[in-house]
């Protein structure tokens, strides 16, 4: 991987005197075992989230409690993410990436052994908090720690990776819940869940450097979080794109909520068939994602962010007319349960097309508020997904009417941002010059006594201008 210079500096990129701040040990490639520490640290709260929703039914009967206490365990899971991506973030800019992550996976791990454990619903609770707290470190630092090496096509295809990742765990984790619950219960899935968490402290210690340097790193408390914040709400840039990020998060969370429901509850697809799909969901969505960061070097990833909207918004316009006219209730018929399908296959490969250019753009505008940037992203988008998940079941189990009005209306306020701009003005013709020079640099020209490229400069670019030498040359 190599890169090219950062995407233009905001203000929440200058430091004091409005100077810019070095760009002093970026790097131009990742170790391999870096990225596969961060992609995995990425895939542990998604996985810890949703793996165990299969079991569900045998932890009430287990514990003796109501299916509403049972679903307080993922609630209680959200607040510890939800909170551990503000405050992770935010001390992981005074005392750096490295130790946040470790004690971070440390709380996971043994607050996962107690999930496994838990004699008590009220247990369970509070261990499923802390774990979600620790989770929160891989998901955030994650980021922060890519946004600290890297700016540019080298932080994009790096996020597209990890993002990837993130991204397809919520898809597969339901998958592999289904098929340990019976072989292993509730408490074996948390068992595994556990030990992967297990793993990643080891991960961490051998494979994640710090990232930070001292001298970049803030004094202070919580107030880092205000500061930071205040100052990164100067880049209108980098406040759009948080949104965006976050309605595209809600668009995907729109997709796991409904498409249970959808599926069996409307069309009446079997277990089987629709463990499939949701496979094939995963599949794609890690697919485009990497897809979107190999061409990063073609096609910009604020291109892709544009191009992907405007998909994601005609996608849904379908997805909903079909929804609206069709899902209303349960209905049997193989032509529009091929629909369906293949509109959240394209549903997801559209969102894919976003999910790890956003965050690659937004982090590359935070400059030494890299901590506090991922922090905001990552809570901002925890709540936008939170907020659509229940709304895609408003008409009920047999029912699409809901969740079609509400991907429609969410894509469409991301597409209203996007319209606003996700670069700084006049970066185009800045990225365009860059362009020219490395195609120059590529055909050598570079290398050419200066002389000789004035020379070349001066000659018109059309068909006259090529033929006039050999009529120069003929009249001679």
């Amino acid at each position: 991987m190599t890169t090219s210079p950062s995407t233009g500096p905001a203000s929440a990129l200058q430091g004091k005197g409005g100077t810019p701040e070095p760009e002093a040990g970026l790097r131009t490639s990742f170790a391999p075992s870096l990225l596969v520490a961060l992609a995995a640290l990425a895939a542990v709260a998604p996985l810890a989230m949703d793996a165990y929703l299969p079991a569900f039914n045998q932890m009430a009967a287990d514990l003796g409690v109501s299916a509403s206490t049972t679903q307080l365990t993922l609630t209680a899971f959200l607040v510890g993410v939800a909170l551990g991506q503000l405050s992770i973030g935010v001390l992981s800019d005074r005392f750096g990436r490295r130790p946040l992550l470790l004690w971070g996976s440390a709380l996971a791990f043994v607050a996962g052994v107690g999930t496994a454990l838990a004699p008590s619903a009220a247990f369970l609770l509070i261990a499923r908090f802390l774990q979600g707290l620790g989770g929160a470190a891989g998901m955030v630092l994650g980021r922060a720690v890519i946004s600290d090496r890297s700016r540019g096509i080298t932080a994009a295809q790096a996020l597209s990776l990890v993002m990837s990742i993130q991204g397809v765990a919520p898809v597969i984790a339901p998958i592999l819940g289904g098929a340990l619950v019976g072989p292993v219960g509730w408490r074996g899935i948390l068992g595994v869940v556990a030990a992967f968490q297990g793993i990643l402290v080891l991960l961490v210690a051998a494979w994640v450097p710090e990232t930070l340097p001292a001298q970049q790193r803030h004094d202070g408390g919580f107030g880092v979080l205000v500061d930071g914040t205040r100052a990164l709400a100067k880049d209108h840039v980098f406040i759009r794109l948080i949104g965006i990020n976050a309605l595209v998060y809600a668009l995907l969370t729109s997709y796991l909520s409904a498409a249970p429901f959808m599926l069996q509850g409307v069309l009446g697809m079997s277990t089987a068939a629709y463990t499939a799909v949701f496979a094939a969901c995963g599949l794609t969505v890690t697919l485009t994602v990497a897809a979107c960061g190999s061409l990063a070097r073609r096609v910009s990833p604020e291109r892709q962010i544009r191009l992907g909207l405007i998909g994601i918004l005609v996608v849904d316009l379908v997805f909903a007319a079909v929804c609206l006219t069709r899902l209303t209730g349960p209905v049997s018929s193989t032509a529009l349960t091929v629909a369906t399908v293949a509109l959240f296959i394209i549903h997801v490969m559209a969102l894919g097309t976003c999910m790890g250019n956003l965050p690659a753009v937004a982090l590359g505008r935070t400059g030494r508020w890299a901590g506090t940037g991922s922090a905001l992203l990552g809570f901002v988008q925890f709540v936008f997904g939170g907020i659509a998940s229940p709304l895609v079941g408003l008409t009920g189990q047999a029912s699409g009417v809901a969740f079609g009005v509400t991907i429609v209306a969410v894509a469409l306020a991301a597409n209203v941002l996007g319209a606003f701009g996700v670069r700084d003005r006049g970066e185009k013709e800045r990225l365009r010059a860059e362009a020219a020079a490395r195609r120059a640099a590529r055909l050598g020209r570079d290398q050419l006594p200066q002389a000789d490229r004035d020379a070349d400069d001066a000659v018109p670019a059309s068909a006259g201008a090529v033929a006039e030498p050999a009529t120069r040359a003929a009249e001679a």
